[in-house]
């Protein structure tokens, strides 16, 4: 009975040590990411704030990941991202992205009710030399016809930034 158990743990430990390996081999040590999640909904007035620390003077890919539920009443989203520089405006972009196809389809990755998709919003950026850096991302998303904007996005679960390092500097 003890050779069973004593089996059955070293089965566990290789498995742990297996999904281990295989979670840190796959990982991108040239890839930032992080999230802020939503509990009831991307109200109008939350801003996402991303901070990014001052490192030496890289090109990046600056890419915004959505977090959707079935709740979430639209095909697509729009989005103002900006980039301050030392506190500084340094870029400001107006976005849209489909986040289902014409049937309706949500096109992120997910295996349950919630998907994420990837957004590419700066590639190739040239990120400056040890100067602080924040992203601020909003939702800008209106119905037709109405000019104020939707005051609660439900369904938007959370939005990320993730900054992926080209190393072409």
């Amino acid at each position: 009975m003890i050779f069973k158990k004593m089996n059955l743990n070293n089965k566990i430990f290789r498995s742990f040590y297996f999904f281990t390996f295989i979670l840190f081999s796959c990982s991108n040590s040239n890839t930032i990411i992080e999230y802020k999640n939503f509990n009831y909904g991307w109200g109008a007035s939350d801003k996402a704030k991303f901070m990014i620390s001052p490192f030496s003077e890289k090109t990046a890919n600056f890419i915004i990941h959505i977090r959707n539920d079935n709740s979430y009443a639209f095909s697509n989203i729009f989005l103002i991202a900006s980039i301050e520089v030392e506190g500084k405006l340094f870029s400001r972009d107006t976005l849209e992205y489909e986040l289902a196809d014409s049937k309706g389809n949500w096109l992120g990755d997910g295996f349950t009710e919630v998907k994420e998709s990837r957004l590419w919003w700066k590639e190739d950026f040239i990120i400056p030399k040890g100067k602080k850096i924040n992203v601020v991302i909003e939702q800008a998303v209106r119905s037709n016809g109405i000019e104020n904007g939707i005051e609660n996005l439900e369904g938007i679960v959370g939005v990320g930034l993730s900054i992926e390092i080209t190393n072409k500097n």
